[in-house]
């Protein structure tokens, strides 16, 4: 309860400028405790280059080329 009190004194000596800041830091602290559930991983890329005639070699020798320029 004493380090309650010690941050209730402190708040009072801030300015509104600075509350509004601290409520904003003290959401960002509740927020990175709660863990989120992780989203299924979709895969509807799949099959995505069927239409491309190119083998996986002369894929990567183009991306190869693209990242160069």
């Amino acid at each position: 309860m004493r380090a309650i009190k010690n941050i209730e004194t402190k708040i009072s000596q801030l300015s509104p400028g600075l509350i509004g800041e601290l409520d904003h830091y003290l959401d960002y602290l509740i927020n990175k405790r709660v863990v989120q559930r992780p989203k299924k991983l979709s895969q509807d890329w799949a099959g995505g280059l069927n239409d491309i005639e190119l083998s996986a070699i002369d894929l990567q020798k183009k991306a190869l080329d693209w990242r160069q320029k």
